[in-house]
């Protein structure tokens, strides 16, 4: 029994974990403090707060689940943290923005819960940016003005583009956030700005079109046998390009192509029906990957594991014909899909985008089915329009032969 499962601290969650999974551990990626481990018989588990103490790892049991009560310790979690912190910064403390900054991130660097990308984002905006504008600015005078004023006026002043002034700001804001959640300030001064109020980012110019799927098929079709099942995958079911390239084989069942909460921008699990052309093309890929490459747990393998972002991102500039990124193939996903008259929230599903909670529970017996019947006659559409000069091999010219293509596909490759 070893490793470690990600949910939702919930009694319902933790239930299902010790009923059904096989990890030892449980963890909430909103609670890195908190570690729950289960016990032999998986009837119980015990629960750990987990302190990085002057660079040790220390793990103080709190008590066991059931009997501990999971909503009351999540709430009693940051003045919890604020006594057993000992001489580490507690509301109070904090002077200066650069303070707080200088707090956030060493959480950061000492939080594993968030990805290698989110802490380096962070680590360079607080020394390239705000420490620098903000940093001496006292707690007591910050305001909303003094934002505008010190950081967003004179980095858009400097020609930094708008969309990475917001992207400083956000970070701005979360490490404040963070801080007041925590105790480490009494509250947030600047909880409200909005810096879209400032700052004016124009829509992104749309740099694929469906007139360009001729030549984006036969680009393809030239490609390695990954390179091209990569942007294959992205362009019929609208991934991105870091959720396609950390699919492992056994995130796909027969019908449904799973992408973890880990994997997914928006942290949330997203579940993907497979229609049979998909099924096929991945049938044929991995028959493909243990004759040529052998068996990975990867889809898209190297010799460590998985393709690296750098390598992925290669295989991204290698394919363009015209000017447009990896991006640009899950635009044109949601908009032909919005073309075919696909309903508004199956679109916005299907692209993982988050929907508020009562409109997800109330559509959630029609969902899954409008997403299935939405692809199948979006990949109905890619046929019709070329794409079997793909994957020639096991997909049908067009959908007036689509059930003798796969049989003759199955019956030559499965």
């Amino acid at each position: 029994m070893s490793g470690v499962f990600v949910g939702k601290l919930n009694s319902t969650s933790v239930k299902r974990w010790l009923a059904e999974q096989s990890e030892r551990e449980f963890r909430d990626l909103r609670y890195p403090e908190l570690r729950l481990r289960a016990v032999a018989k998986r009837s119980k588990a015990s629960v750990h707060l987990v302190l990085n103490v002057k660079g040790r790892t220390e793990w103080e049991k709190l008590g066991q689940f059931p009997s501990l009560c999971l909503k009351t310790l999540a709430a009693d979690l940051p003045s919890m943290l604020v006594k057993r912190l000992g001489d580490s910064m507690v509301a109070g403390q904090c002077f200066t923005v650069n303070d707080v900054l200088c707090w956030y991130m060493e959480r950061m660097n000492n939080n594993s819960s968030f990805s290698d990308k989110w802490r380096s984002n962070v680590k360079s905006a607080i020394n390239s940016q705000l420490s620098d504008r903000m940093g001496k600015v006292v707690l007591s005078d910050l305001n909303f003005s003094l934002i505008d004023e010190q950081l967003i006026e004179p980095m858009l002043k400097e020609g930094f583009q708008p969309s990475y002034v917001l992207n400083v700001v956000q970070i701005f804001k979360t490490a404040f956030a963070f801080a007041a959640k925590k105790r480490v300030i009494e509250q947030d001064p600047i909880a409200g700005f909005m810096a879209k109020d400032s700052v004016k980012v124009k829509p992104k110019d749309t740099h694929l079109f469906e007139t360009d799927l001729s030549e984006l098929f036969s680009t393809l079709s030239n490609e390695r046998m990954p390179v091209r099942m990569m942007f294959v995958l992205m362009l019929m079911f609208g991934t991105r390009i870091n959720e396609t390239r950390l699919t492992r084989w056994e995130h796909i069942s027969h019908d449904i192509w799973v992408i973890p909460s880990s994997n997914s921008k928006n942290t949330e699990e997203h579940r993907i029906p497979l229609t049979d052309s998909a099924k096929l093309l991945l049938k044929f890929y991995k028959r493909w990957q243990l004759k040529h490459v052998g068996k990975r747990a990867y889809l898209f393998a190297s010799k460590r594991g998985v393709v690296s972002e750098r390598t992925a991102q290669e295989w991204s500039n290698n394919i363009r014909f015209k000017h447009f990124t990896s991006h640009d193939l899950r635009i044109l996903f949601r908009t032909i899909i919005a073309d075919l008259g696909i309903d508004t929230v199956v679109g916005e599903r299907l692209v993982n985008h988050s929907l508020p909670v009562l409109l997800r529970t109330y559509v959630k017996s029609t969902l899954d089915k409008g997403m299935s019947n939405a692809l199948e006659q979006y990949h109905s559409y890619l046929i019709d329009n070329g794409f079997s000069s793909v994957a020639s091999e096991i997909l049908p010219r067009s959908t007036g032969n689509i059930e003798q293509g796969l049989s003759i596909a199955a019956s030559g490759w499965l």
